[in-house]
């Protein structure tokens, strides 16, 4: 099934060729490649994995096997059709990845709750739960914050906001002080972080007069 996905020309992929794929790549067989990790253009991790009739000696793998040491790890995942210096034909981030781990879909959770009627309007603010944003989700994210951006204690909170779309909002104790008032900048280190959580899950910068009280450690 891969195999003759992948030779569809990439322009005529549409999301019917979307939904084909992300139902066979889960258990289809794979192969790693020589190196099995290496960093994308965006410098992210990802494993280099691609068809396993590519590499008929090789153990067979599964994106599904590989799974949990991938989020365990913090890798994204590409996949290749097996030629040598082939571009990959698809690239899944850690977020979309830990998408298909909490709901079975690389799409992430889509069964958003639906905006509420203007009128009064009730923000929750709470700690994010294990089925929102799992432990090993939030290591991974603050070794990035800690490591690259220096936070030196990454926090997180999770804000649900009926009238906002997502309506439920990772905040992170990221704010545009910690860039000189550079707003461009703080937006540029957003962009980074959104790699890390799935595409259904909102994410914001802490706000100027936030209380940070609010928040607890990633």
């Amino acid at each position: 099934m891969l195999d003759q996905l992948f030779r569809m020309n990439q322009p005529d992929r549409d999301d019917h060729w979307r939904r084909e794929f992300y139902a066979a790549i889960p258990h289809s067989a794979l192969a790693q490649r020589d190196p099995l990790v290496q960093k994308g253009p965006d410098t992210f991790p990802y494993l280099q994995l691609e068809l396993a009739n590519a590499r008929p000696s090789a153990p067979a793998v599964t994106l599904a096997g590989l799974l949990d040491s991938a989020l365990d790890q913090g890798f994204g995942m590409a996949i290749f059709d097996g030629a040598p210096s082939s571009r990959p034909q698809w690239v899944f981030t850690y977020g979309g990845l830990l998408a298909y781990s909490l709901y079975g879909s690389f799409d992430g959770d889509v069964e958003e709750p639906p905006r509420t009627s203007s009128g009064s309007r009730q923000v929750l603010i709470a700690a994010p739960g294990e089925s929102f944003l799992p432990a090993r989700a939030r290591r991974v994210l603050a070794r990035f914050m800690h490591d690259v951006y220096r936070v030196p204690q990454p926090k997180v909170c999770l804000v649900v906001d009926p009238q906002l779309r997502p309506s439920r909002n990772i905040m992170v104790n990221l704010k545009a002080a910690d860039y000189h008032g550079d707003e461009e900048k703080l937006k540029s280190a957003m962009h980074y972080l959104t790699w890390f959580i799935p595409r259904t899950h909102g994410l914001l910068a802490q706000p100027p007069d936030w209380d940070e009280s609010q928040f607890v450690p990633l």
